[in-house]
C-alpha cells in the first residue's frame, strides 16, 4: 500500500461513523453565503441527500469553494473528509477553487459557530485529527510540488501535534 492509500485509509476509518443530522449541508452553505432568505436555505438543502459523506458527489466538491466558512460544526465535520479525499485524488489537477478551499478547512484557531470558537480538538476526534494532519503533511509534501499549499502555517502551528 503507497503513502497515498495509506493517508485515504486514516481518513475513511477516522470519519467511518460521522453523519450530518442537522447540519448545514453543502448547497445551504452557498445559499448562506448567497445572503438567502430561511425559505431559500431550506430549498438548497433538499439538493445534498448524501446520508454519508462518502456519498457527497465529487462535482458537488469540486465546484464549490468557500463552503467551509458558511458551515456549522456538523456540517464542518462532516464535509471535512469528502474535500480531502477528493484533493488527494484530483491533487492541484482541477480547474476549481475548491482545491484551496480542501486545503484551508483546518485553521489552528478552530471554527467559530454559536456565538464560540470550537477548538479543532473539540470539533474532531484524536482519531480525527491525527488523518488531517497526516492528509495535511501529504499535501504540504507530495502535492506541493511548486509550493502554492495553505497547510504550511496551519501543519506548523498546530496540526503537527498529531502526528
Amino acid at each position: 500500500m503507497d503513502r497515498l492509500d495509506r493517508v485515504l485509509k486514516q481518513i475513511y476509518e477516522a470519519f467511518r461513523d460521522v453523519r450530518l443530522g442537522d447540519g448545514v449541508t453543502l448547497h445551504e452553505a452557498i445559499a448562506i453565503d448567497d445572503g438567502a432568505t430561511l425559505t431559500e436555505r431550506q430549498v438548497a438543502r433538499r439538493l445534498d441527500t448524501a446520508q454519508r459523506w462518502e456519498d457527497v458527489p465529487e462535482e458537488h466538491i469540486a465546484r464549490h469553494e468557500a463552503v467551509f466558512s458558511f458551515l456549522d460544526v456538523k456540517g464542518h465535520v462532516f464535509y471535512a473528509p469528502a474535500y480531502m479525499c477528493w484533493l488527494l485524488r484530483a491533487g492541484y489537477n482541477t480547474e476549481w477553487n475548491a482545491a484551496a478551499e480542501a486545503q484551508m478547512a483546518f485553521p489552528p484557531q478552530g471554527k467559530h459557530d454559536c456565538g464560540r470558537w470550537h477548538k479543532p480538538h473539540e470539533m474532531f476526534s484524536p482519531a480525527q485529527c491525527q488523518a488531517i494532519a497526516q492528509y495535511m503533511l501529504y499535501v504540504y509534501e507530495v502535492l506541493d510540488e511548486e509550493g502554492f499549499s495553505y497547510v504550511k502555517e496551519p501543519l506548523d502551528k498546530y496540526w503537527s501535534q498529531y502526528l
